[in-house]
């Protein structure tokens, strides 16, 4: 008998069927609601078994879409790390950090009645040039100088989409910021599945989106380059909609003040901001992993942690904020009184 140890959101299989790694057992699909949960998160259960020579197996156990089955994917656990650093070190190797972007109230906004998430019909003169039609025929509002932000962000960052409109909605939107693919290089996900069922479950309150759902490498624990939620960053309105733990990674953005019609500035403050992360990560891993292979040489230990692109951003934001306290404070206005003689 063997015990199941936990389970992983999207991200490995992900990275399993990319490499082409096929299913080596099917099970029946057990009536558990432990699974419906499974189920519902789009998660895969795994299990770690040993040969009689000590040798690490993981099973990964991932539900069929009609939920008859349990497909079986056996894989040597060295194999496993081995080709989730590589989906890693893809994005590192080009010199780029991962970034998530949001659609919805992020980047663009649907065009309809009735609710203040979208941009009324009669804004739409004031916004023409702003203006997409969806493959659906449906209209988004882009948001300012969006064009000019994703070819900026694509020379630095590796960028995927996170967002809970439906598969269709997001590829739909995508073709209509990058008709060519290539500023939007990485995964298209929409967490719509989760949502829904996250709001029919026993715990609705769970939010729908999660980094492991589109990198693995996240689920590494041992504090090597990219482990755990150190290198994503995330552009998103609304915070709760990710896991606690993944609230450092996010540059929370919010509509223009003050404008006629909605937008989201990306210009100056996420842009710089971005620039100084990718600036910022990239001295501290070239230091690194030179200070690395040089112990390599000498056949010394080497303890010091690699960087973090998460606490990079923290740190940044730490010294915005006390440069803004060290400026003077500005000196009160004088009262009519007070300025008057006597």
């Amino acid at each position: 008998m063997y015990e199941i140890q936990g389970a992983y959101p999207r991200g490995f299989f992900v990275i399993m069927a990319k490499r082409n790694i096929q299913h080596n057992f099917v099970f029946t699909y057990p009536d558990n609601y432990w699974f419906e949960d499974l189920y519902g998160l789009r998660k895969s259960a795994y299990v770690g078994m040993r040969t009689a020579e000590g040798e690490l197996y993981e099973l990964h156990l991932k539900p069929s879409r009609d939920k008859m089955y349990l497909f079986g994917y056996l894989i040597k656990h060295v194999d496993m790390i081995r080709i989730v650093k590589e989906s890693m070190n893809e994005i590192i190797y080009q010199r780029k950090l991962p970034l998530v972007l949001d659609l919805d109230d992020t980047l663009v906004r649907l065009v309809g009645e009735g609710n203040e998430r979208y941009v009324p019909e009669s804004d739409i003169p004031k916004c023409k040039d702003r203006v997409a039609v969806l493959k659906d025929g449906r209209r988004v509002v882009l948001t300012e100088r969006v064009h000019e932000f994703l070819d900026w962000a694509q020379t630095l960052y590796d960028i995927s989409v996170c967002s809970l409109g439906d598969q269709n909605y997001v590829e739909n939107v995508v073709t209509a910021l990058d008709p060519q693919r290539t500023r939007i290089r990485g995964i298209l996900y929409s967490a719509r599945s989760e949502h829904d069922y996250i709001k029919r479950s026993p715990d609705p309150g769970r939010p729908p989106k999660d980094l492991l759902a589109l990198y693995s490498f996240c689920a590494l624990k041992d504090k090597s380059i990219g482990s755990s939620f150190s290198l994503p960053l995330i552009l998103d309105d609304e915070t709760r909609m990710w896991p606690l733990e993944q609230h450092d990674n996010i540059i929370e953005v919010k509509c223009q003040a003050n404008i006629p019609v909605w937008s989201v500035s990306l210009f100056p403050v996420v842009q710089e901001t971005l620039a100084y992360v990718h600036t910022e990560f990239f001295r501290q891993f070239d230091s690194w992993y030179a200070k690395s292979q040089e112990a390599e040489q000498y056949g010394v230990p080497f303890t010091r942690l690699p960087p973090s692109a998460t606490s990079v951003y923290k740190t940044y934001l730490r010294h915005i904020l006390r440069d803004m306290i060290a400026k003077a404070p500005a000196l009160p206005p004088q009262s009519s009184a007070s300025s008057s003689s006597f």
